[in-house]
């Protein structure tokens, strides 16, 4: 935006991406001071949606169905692991109250993936010779694959495909943190695992403008994310990172989902992991990539984690492997 002062008459070249839509502002002229009064005129609501910006981004956060609130057991459980005092046998009590649960968990726990010793059958045996922390992260798996095996119509993305993306994020995430950053393995899992719930909680509303979707998607190299910031300015990371505010998630976690496919824009170590464990999952199990601009690695997050080439094709075979294993142990 070129903007002009009336005072000296010196003209200047203003971000305006800076500037919230139909906001008035004040700045002082670089040369004379005097006021330069900066006004962007508000955008329109594409056809078809009743708000657009902020307020839509508040409305889908606070009113949308796409995502339940966190799943009871799932609370309790991540409590009792975050209780220093707790132990085996206090998870086991709060996972084996909900029996589909347990079930389900023994069966993820008795896959080849996991490769126990002995077959476990009893939660509480399986934290013993796991470790609670794997519980956890199969109680999180089991407690978001419905919530995450939806068809995304919008987006022309199956519940198969997102299902089995977000499992080998989330085990390429923390494969990648055990190696580099150990100390960020366990929200790895968490924020991998459910990085591209915004989509589900966005995709109603990429139907309403599904023309414009496709035509924009169209042109090349744009990304979800470009798009979606073009329709409703804002995207399915904000979207997800506000909404997981209300599921009381570490922020650490929230950072890295509001900022994994911009992990040069802030401070979020884990927002560069799950940068490159979306890219691996998106390779390894042939992710719905229509302008390829989803495959494709950001160099900077490979060189701030130190990664080689052969760590990652070697973080993708482990990755697909625990998906197929979990997958098949679910079905």
């Amino acid at each position: 935006m070129k903007i002009t002062c009336s005072g000296c008459g010196k003209s200047y070249n203003v971000d305006d991406a800076k500037i919230p839509d139909g906001r008035r502002i004040e700045t002082p002229c670089p040369g004379c001071k005097t006021p330069i009064v900066v006004e962007k005129p508000k955008k329109e609501a594409p056809s078809g949606l009743p708000f657009q910006g902020e307020a839509l981004l508040t409305k889908i956060v606070k009113e949308s169905r796409a995502l339940p609130p966190m799943p009871e057991v799932m609370g309790r459980a991540i409590a009792v692991l975050n209780d220093g005092t707790s132990g085996f046998n206090e998870i086991g009590e709060v996972i084996e109250t909900d029996q589909a649960l347990a079930t389900r968990v023994l069966k993820i726990a008795n896959s080849a993936y996991y490769s126990l010793s002995v077959p476990v059958s009893t939660v509480k045996q399986a934290a013993a010779i796991m470790g609670s922390q794997a519980i956890s992260d199969l109680i999180t798996v089991v407690s978001t694959s419905k919530m995450l095996g939806k068809n995304l119509t919008g987006y022309r993305i199956s519940s198969r495909h997102i299902w089995e993306h977000s499992l080998a994020c989330a085990y390429a995430s923390r494969l990648i943190a055990e190696l580099k950053a150990p100390t960020l393995a366990n929200d790895a899992f968490n924020a991998g695992l459910i990085h591209d719930s915004g989509l589900l909680m966005l995709d109603p509303f990429i139907g309403m403008l599904k023309p414009a979707f496709d035509d924009a998607i169209k042109k090349g190299n744009a990304t979800f994310c470009d798009v979606e910031q073009e329709l409703f300015g804002f995207t399915h990371t904000e979207v997800a990172s506000l909404f997981f505010q209300k599921w009381n998630l570490p922020r650490v976690q929230t950072d890295a989902i509001r900022l994994q496919h911009t992990p040069d824009d802030g401070n979020s170590p884990l927002a560069h992991i799950i940068n490159v464990a979306d890219v691996i999952a998106m390779r390894v199990m042939e992710s719905p990539d229509p302008t390829g601009a989803h495959s494709r690695v950001n160099p900077s997050s490979v060189k701030e984690l130190c990664l080689t080439p052969e760590e990652m094709e070697e973080i993708g075979a482990k990755a697909k492997e625990a998906v197929a294993s979990v997958t098949q142990s679910l079905a």
